[in-house]
């Protein structure tokens, strides 16, 4: 049955339109694969097409020539895929409300493991067993558990699942794909589950597959498990830029990542204005009842600052609140007590949004949001999407061509302008999202997750990209969690580490316990 799904001749449309064609898709068995590419390219789609998961009648779908019924009872049969598991990238849709956490993470063939086992595996996720404990307790909903909890939860689901395919004495596989298991860790919980996954497969190995476009995953496996280069494949899911919708995958040269970190450096502007301060927040942001601190790398706080021809970045775990910085510092939230000035204007306490809207917002600050989903409107075109920030809407067709063909590659036809937003993958609305905002080439560019969802070959033209807005004199403040490629491009005295703590803030008197320390 391995060798009739090892290999997999897949193509996917609608009745308007080819969505994914893919020649010899598989993954190796008794191995850990790696599945790189920018998010939306269909990475997920064929993965769930391949372990015969996809509603048979949701799209049109022919696999090896076949129409993917044949495909979808072949796999229903198949041992390997039935002891496996898949990890779906959205936690949420895997969890019922009307069930606790604890009654899911044990039903089925869940249950059989056993609570010691099964709290093995919850510990590997929460080293606190109290917080684990409280969990079990929790009837699923949008609020709670977090995403990131929810996440760890499915991957303590998936672990358990590998435990118990351990335990059986037959020699078969079992294939567990994991769907961008990373998507709401920040690194350390990452590196956890990277660090359970290759344990569990030195146990008893199984083939393995991680979803990913987080390309520094690579230099954790480099520095930490080099020994394991004969049971990880690396592969690249990529565009034939000569047919839409025809993808590509090939083995992806992971030593080319390192190579490329390694040549990373910072950079500064030689202009004669560069280093002088451009923006300057106070430490000690209040807001929702928490105190945030800005400390320096020896722990001291400090006051937040910009200078012109650098870039910033501000260092935290998931969920602490950079996004929430960034969007005070443009206006877009308003705290309770706070000290900011930009470009040497003391922002008012009161009549805040007037004065953002005189002098801020896209005259001199622009911020790109991390989703592209939530910062571009999917109903407008490409075109549409540069016409709204001109004013009289009139735009240079063949200069927007022109930075579209440097984003998007050269082969990218006119058409491209018409083409509505919400149609484009993953990887194509981050990039659009990112050209929106260097277009508009303000004295301040702010970045939230700005390689989020984006293959290498992007990633490494938006870290060119920033260093020329550096060399122009501009002040780039970035916020990311590819720690391994930020701290190459920006240099140690650049990097603010955020801390959030709970209770009155200083000034007030109150205590300050802490809630996150620096890394």
């Amino acid at each position: 049955m391995a060798d009739n799904l090892s290999s997999l001749n897949i193509n996917i449309h609608t009745d308007q339109r080819c969505l994914a064609r893919v020649e010899s898709f598989g993954f190796e068995t008794g191995k850990i694969t790696f599945l790189l590419g920018e998010s939306g390219i269909g990475k997920s789609l064929l993965s769930k097409v391949y372990m015969g998961i996809m509603p048979p009648r949701r799209l049109i779908i022919d696999v090896n020539g076949k129409p993917y019924d044949h495909h979808f009872a072949q796999a229903r049969r198949a041992p390997r895929l039935r002891d496996g598991f898949f990890v779906f990238q959205e936690p949420s849709s895997h969890f019922n409300p009307m069930r606790t956490i604890g009654q899911q993470l044990n039903e089925g063939q869940l249950g059989r493991l056993g609570p010691e086992a099964g709290n093995t595996v919850l510990q590997a996720f929460w080293p606190d067993k109290s917080v684990a404990e409280n969990l079990l307790k929790v009837y699923p909903k949008p609020y709670r558990p977090s995403g990131g909890e929810k996440q760890r939860l499915l991957l303590a689901m998936a672990f358990k699942k590998i435990a118990l395919y351990q335990k059986k004495k037959n020699t078969g596989d079992a294939l567990f794909i994991f769907d961008e298991p990373s998507g709401s860790l920040d690194n350390a919980a990452r590196n956890r589950f990277l660090d359970e996954l290759i344990t569990r497969y030195r146990q008893k190995p199984f083939t393995a597959v991680v979803i990913t476009h987080d390309y520094t995953i690579v230099s954790h496996l480099s520095r930490h498990y080099a020994g394991l280069a004969g049971e990880v494949a690396w592969m690249e899911l990529l565009r034939d830029t000569k047919e839409e919708g025809r993808l590509l995958l090939k083995p992806f040269p992971h030593h080319s990542f390192e190579a490329w970190l390694a040549s990373l450096a910072p950079v500064r502007s030689q202009l004669d204005h560069s280093g002088h301060e451009i923006l300057r927040l106070k430490s000690g942001v209040s807001i929702w009842e928490r105190r945030f601190a800005f400390l320096d790398a020896r722990g001291r706080e400090v006051d937040f600052t910009l200078n012109r021809g650098e870039a910033t970045y501000i260092k935290a775990p998931s969920g602490v609140g950079k996004t929430t910085m960034a969007k005070i510092i443009m206006g877009l939230l308003t705290a309770e007590q706070t000290g900011l000035t930009i470009l040497n204007r003391p922002v008012p306490e009161t009549g805040k949004r007037a004065f953002y809207a005189r002098y801020i917002w896209g005259k001199q600050a622009t911020m790109v949001f991390q989703h592209a989903d939530e910062a571009l409107n999917g109903e407008l075109t490409v075109e549409e999407v540069f016409k709204v920030l001109s004013p009289g809407r009139n735009v240079n067709r063949q200069k927007i061509m022109r930075r579209l063909r440097e984003w998007f590659g050269d082969r990218i036809p006119e058409t491209f302008l018409h083409r509505p937003v919400k149609y484009l993958s993953g990887g194509q609305k981050q990039r659009l999202n990112l050209l929106r905002g260097f277009v508009q080439n303000t004295d301040i560019l702010i970045l939230d997750e700005p390689l989020n969802g984006l293959d290498l070959k992007s990633a490494a033209l938006v870290i060119k990209k920033i260093q020329e807005r550096q060399r122009d004199g501009k002040a780039i403040l970035i916020i990311s969690h590819n720690e391994d490629i930020m701290e190459k491009i920006i240099p140690g005295e650049n990097i603010f580490y955020l801390e959030a703590a709970s209770g009155a803030s200083k000034k007030d008197g109150g205590s300050v316990p802490s809630l996150h320390t620096m890394p």
